[in-house]
Protein backbone atom coordinates (compact mmCIF):
# COMPACT_ATOMS: atom_id res chain seq x y z
CA UNK A 1 0.00 0.00 0.00
CA UNK A 2 1.16 3.49 -0.72
CA UNK A 3 0.56 6.58 1.41
CA UNK A 4 -2.83 7.20 -0.22
CA UNK A 5 -3.98 3.70 0.66
CA UNK A 6 -3.88 2.21 -2.85
CA UNK A 7 -2.62 -1.28 -3.47
CA UNK A 8 0.24 -1.71 -5.93
CA UNK A 9 -2.16 -3.07 -8.58
CA UNK A 10 -4.62 -0.17 -8.16
CA UNK A 11 -1.80 2.40 -8.30
CA UNK A 12 -0.47 0.78 -11.51
CA UNK A 13 -3.97 0.81 -13.01
CA UNK A 14 -4.34 4.54 -12.28
CA UNK A 15 -0.87 5.29 -13.69
CA UNK A 16 -1.63 3.35 -16.87
CA UNK A 17 -4.88 5.30 -17.36
CA UNK A 18 -3.00 8.60 -17.00
CA UNK A 19 -0.35 7.53 -19.53
CA UNK A 20 -3.01 6.44 -22.05
CA UNK A 21 -4.92 9.70 -21.63
CA UNK A 22 -1.75 11.75 -22.25
CA UNK A 23 -0.92 9.68 -25.34
CA UNK A 24 -4.43 10.24 -26.75
CA UNK A 25 -4.06 13.97 -26.17
CA UNK A 26 -0.97 14.01 -28.39
CA UNK A 27 -2.54 12.13 -31.33
CA UNK A 28 -4.05 14.08 -34.22
CA UNK A 29 -7.82 13.58 -34.28
CA UNK A 30 -7.94 13.95 -38.07
CA UNK A 31 -9.32 10.57 -39.26
CA UNK A 32 -6.84 10.51 -42.17
CA UNK A 33 -3.81 11.30 -40.00
CA UNK A 34 -3.72 9.87 -36.45
CA UNK A 35 -0.01 10.77 -36.10
CA UNK A 36 1.49 12.16 -32.90
CA UNK A 37 1.87 15.91 -32.38
CA UNK A 38 5.67 15.57 -32.61
CA UNK A 39 5.14 14.44 -36.24
CA UNK A 40 3.65 17.87 -37.03
CA UNK A 41 5.47 21.16 -37.61
CA UNK A 42 4.56 23.20 -34.55
CA UNK A 43 3.89 26.56 -36.22
CA UNK A 44 2.37 25.40 -39.50
CA UNK A 45 0.79 22.28 -37.93
CA UNK A 46 1.64 20.41 -41.12
CA UNK A 47 2.22 16.70 -40.76
CA UNK A 48 5.82 15.60 -41.33
CA UNK A 49 4.85 12.09 -42.48
CA UNK A 50 5.50 12.05 -46.22
CA UNK A 51 2.43 10.05 -47.26
CA UNK A 52 0.04 12.03 -45.03
CA UNK A 53 -2.15 14.81 -46.42
CA UNK A 54 -2.93 16.34 -43.00
CA UNK A 55 -2.32 20.08 -43.06
CA UNK A 56 -3.55 20.92 -39.56
CA UNK A 57 -3.14 19.19 -36.19
CA UNK A 58 -6.69 18.51 -34.99
CA UNK A 59 -7.20 18.43 -31.23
Amino acid sequence: MDKKGYTKDKANEIAQAVVQKEAQRRICKNENCKHFSHDHIRNAETCLVESCECNEFTK
